[in-house]
């Protein structure tokens, strides 16, 4: 199916001159699995299946996949998911990688993007957190494509100037953002330029906003790929760019779950649209980087920032809540506030107890992923990061290697699906709880430290406005883990 999608010649030259149609597709699910036993819990709500992830990979990643949707579409797939998949579907998996693989073959260039590995909102992030989550996810990239990534779907398309000045020190060159995050309206058919510091810049991609939402949340608008095509598409051309045969790209962005999962059939839709639909009306079906190669953006933009595309507020959907969700969310500073308080603490022990034997502690953990999954060597890792380029005795690199280890999962705690819904008693709040939680005991093990009892006092105040729960009770509620491996838990709470 790949081949026939790569080698259909009316994907050569558009009707209209130069019209091109871009999906984008964010394929991503947070980390469900028990930090302590790295099993997912059965979902009883998932039934037929025994959880989410293998139900949404037969509804959505699985035939996406076989249809070859994954070969003409832009698209990110997400390091959690990414390695989910590598696990527990592998044929899947390498169909998506091998997508990508093909549009090199055909066109010189991926059109797969990376993500900031761990779905943070970066704009809430601190600077060295957010330098960790950029390299993470390229590096996550690089190892699962083959090649460096050139494009960068952050988490909510949440930004500010930092996160995308870091994003171009690392050789990323564009990245997707929603139209309102533009400072003044702009024409979203054409990429903008985004000036940074040192002469660093950074190309954005705007997605067309009523076609977006109208896709992600009117089902009627995808019912039918060649009216969707015939109207909907043809109807957000720029006619004074299509009469001067100017070329211009209609981007739609969607979380890639739409298509089969959030929407029955909707993987048929998409295949149908990239295949008949769309090129009948005109369309070449492109992709972000391949289009920057036919027409690189030539217009200057400012950005509002912070930013997000979901949320009005700028990011407060994630800080200290907003009317973007219902009920109270108080919640929602007070669970912030005690994540980052157990980060600041757990940063400080961190790097008081590897200093002795890395160079740079930080460093180091921006390089701990590929020593963690087995993509760099223990004896290379020790010779780049180790004091005098030593690796230490076995004690010390025992205690080095647990504290990188509560270092990953507390960045897991920071998950942007941990605050993006309305109450603080749901899954999402109570696996960043759990998260955290496993990076108390690596630290608890590493250095008989006890951040279990500050981090209880800040989460009390925290408290749900539909059942009454408070962070405490979700952290009681946790499964039970072996003893000593965490501190005792404070009598009275």
């Amino acid at each position: 199916m790949i081949e026939k999608i790569l080698s259909n010649e009316s994907l050569s030259r558009s009707k209209l001159g130069e019209s091109y149609l871009c999906l984008h597709g964010h394929f991503y699910q947070p980390p469900r699995e028990n930090p302590f036993t790295h099993e997912i819990p059965l979902e009883a709500s998932a039934s037929p299946f025994v959880n989410f992830n293998e139900k949404i990979t037969a509804e959505c990643y699985r035939p996406n996949a076989e249809e070859g949707n994954f070969a003409a579409i832009s698209y990110d797939m997400g390091p959690t998911l990414a390695a989910w998949l590598e696990i527990h579907h592998p044929e899947v998996y390498q169909q998506i990688i091998d997508a990508d693989r093909q549009h090199i073959a055909r066109y010189g260039v991926g059109n797969a993007m990376a993500q900031a590995y761990n779905h943070t909102i970066l704009p809430l992030a601190t600077t060295r957190d957010k330098h960790t989550q950029i390299l993470w996810g390229l590096r996550d990239f690089q190892q699962r494509y083959g090649h460096e990534a050139h494009g960068m779907w952050l988490a909510e398309t949440a930004i500010d100037l930092e996160c995308l000045d870091i994003l171009a020190q690392y050789g990323v060159t564009y990245t997707v953002l929603a139209p309102w995050q533009a400072a003044t309206p702009v024409d979203p058919t054409e990429p903008y330029i985004v000036r940074l510091k040192n002469g660093r810049s950074m190309t954005v991609f705007f997605y067309n906003g009523p076609l977006s939402g109208g896709v992600s949340f009117d089902s009627s608008m995808t019912s039918n790929a060649d009216v969707f095509a015939g109207s909907y598409l043809t109807g957000n051309l720029v006619r004074e760019k299509l009469d001067n045969g100017e070329p211009q790209l209609i981007l739609i962005a969607t979380d890639g779950e739409l298509y089969g999962h959030h929407k029955p059939w909707r993987d048929k839709f998409l295949s149908y649209l990239i295949q008949h639909g769309a090129p009948a009306e005109g369309f070449e079906v492109c992709t972000l980087e391949r289009y920057m190669q036919i027409q690189p953006a030539t217009k200057e933009v400012q950005l509002r920032t912070p930013s997000a595309w979901s949320c009005e507020h700028g990011v407060a959907r994630w800080s200290g809540g907003c009317t973007c969700t219902e009920g109270e969310s108080s919640w929602k500073s007070v669970l912030r506030r005690a994540l980052s308080r157990l980060a600041e603490r757990g940063d400080l022990l961190f790097e008081q107890y590897t200093a002795e034997v890395f160079q740079d502690p930080w460093a180091a953990r921006n390089d701990y992923l590929a020593l963690r999954n087995g993509w760099e060597s223990e004896e290379s890792f020790w010779s780049r990061h180790g004091k005098s380029g030593q690796r230490p005795e076995q004690q010390l690199e025992y205690r080095a290697r647990l504290l990188l280890e509560a270092q990953y999962y507390q960045q897991y705690s920071f998950t942007s699906c941990t605050f993006f819904f309305e109450d603080l008693d749901r899954i999402e709040p109570r696996n960043a709880i759990a998260f955290a939680r496993r990076a108390i005991s690596l630290m608890w093990q590493a250095v008989d430290v006890d951040l279990q009892y500050d981090f209880l006092q800040d989460l009390l105040p925290a408290r749900s406005w539909r059942t009454q729960q408070s962070g405490v009770d979700l952290y009681k509620g946790l499964p039970e883990v072996d003893a000593g491996l965490l501190p005792p838990f404070p009598l009275g709470m």
